[in-house]
This record gives structure tokens, C-alpha cells and sequence, in this order.
């Protein structure tokens, strides 16, 4: 069987074989921890013991439907998304996979880049600190130079709907202009956002849910 979370991230018909320890067996469920966790004493007659996670609450104040991997996969490990209770504020991590033109013999090359951004922030200041000459950023740059050489406003951004077929998965274009908070406002993740990056003609890749 498929955990949810595989099954919203892949379609139903890609989900990769993983460990043992990341399956999920039958009569099992080993879905995102947003659901309520029932204590071992409960019983018919007593309220369930609630176990609120509480990023997912935040992000819920946010309108944002964060599903949380179960302990121990890599997403749920590599995940440093924080919250600031003090000023309110989610420092998110976040992923942008740049997808080049077809290069040589049609290749298409993406490169990753991770780093993190308060959800005040733009996308626009987020793809300056990997475009933009900056003393730590020498290596990303010159991976990324078709990017830093073409007009920011060519980009384009786009989050995965979720859930989304595997044969046919559907994105929403991000508008770099606006804050981090607003473009995930509505959205489904898992975990943190995954941000797609490529350039204005290649927006046959990326068919949106909305047009």
C-alpha cells in the first residue's frame, strides 16, 4: 500500500519503492501528522488525546495546508522550516529546481538550490540571492548562468498542485512580485515548498491549473 502523502506527491502510479521503514503496510495508515493522535488508553466513553503539531498550526492561521511527513523520511529530516513566536513569523525552507532550455540532443538539465526565507519575503528576493553576484554564490551562479543572463521578469515560478496526477500533474504560477505568505496562501505542501524555475517560453512543462 501507498501512504497518502506518497500518493499526493507522485499520483498513484509513481511512487517510488522506498525502505521498509517508509512503506506503509496494510491496516496502516502513515499519513502527515495534521490528523489527531489517539492515546493508548481511549476508549469509546473518553475524548481523544489531540496532539497538535505546531508548525501545522501556524501554517493553518496562514490558510496554508501543511502535511507533515511521519518521522524518520528525508523530507521530515531535512526540514528547517521554523517558526518565530515572537514576531509571528515562518522562516520557511525552501527548494528551487531551475529547469534549463533543451540543451545538445534535446537535453533538459535542472539544478537545485536550498536556502530559507521569512514568509515575508518575495520570490523575487529569494532568486536574487542565487542570480545576483554575492560573495558565497560564485558556484550556484555560473550552474545557473542561463538564468542570471536572461531578464528577471522572463522567469517563471511555479508550486506543484497537490494532490496531482503523475501523468498529468497541474502547477499554479507564482507571482515573484508578492510575499512568500500569499503565494503559498491556499496551497497544499509536504513539508516545505518545492518552487519550479524556468524560463518564458518554456511554459509547456507546466501546465497550469488555472490558465
Amino acid at each position: 500500500g501507498k501512504s497518502v502523502v506518497e500518493v499526493l506527491a507522485h499520483g498513484v502510479d509513481d511512487v517510488p519503492t522506498t525502505s521498509e521503514g517508509d512503506r506503509t503496510f496494510p491496516g496502516s495508515v502513515a499519513l502527515c501528522e495534521k490528523d489527531a493522535t489517539i492515546g493508548p488508553n481511549s476508549t469509546n466513553n473518553t475524548k481523544p488525546k489531540v496532539q497538535v503539531d505546531p508548525l501545522v498550526r501556524q501554517t493553518e492561521l496562514k490558510e496554508i495546508n501543511l502535511l507533515r511527513m511521519p518521522p524518520g523520511m528525508q523530507r521530515r529530516v531535512s526540514n528547517t522550516t521554523k517558526f518565530n513566536k515572537k514576531d509571528g513569523v515562518i522562516t520557511w525552507k525552501i527548494e528551487l529546481w531551475f529547469h534549463s532550455p533543451s540543451g545538445e540532443g534535446g537535453n533538459k538539465h535542472t539544478f537545485k538550490v536550498e536556502s530559507h526565507a521569512p514568509d515575508c519575503s518575495t520570490l523575487a528576493e529569494e532568486l536574487g540571492k542565487h542570480l545576483d553576484i554575492h560573495p558565497d554564490n560564485a558556484t550556484a551562479r555560473s550552474a545557473l548562468r542561463v538564468f542570471t543572463s536572461a531578464p528577471r521578469q522572463s522567469l517563471r515560478l511555479y508550486l506543484k498542485r497537490l494532490p496531482s496526477s503523475s501523468s498529468a500533474p497541474q502547477y499554479f504560477r507564482l507571482d515573484p512580485a508578492v510575499s512568500l505568505a500569499s503565494s503559498l496562501k491556499g496551497k497544499t505542501i509536504i513539508e516545505f515548498p518545492t518552487i519550479d524555475v524556468a524560463l518564458e517560453g518554456d511554459e509547456e512543462r507546466f501546465p497550469l491549473l488555472i490558465g
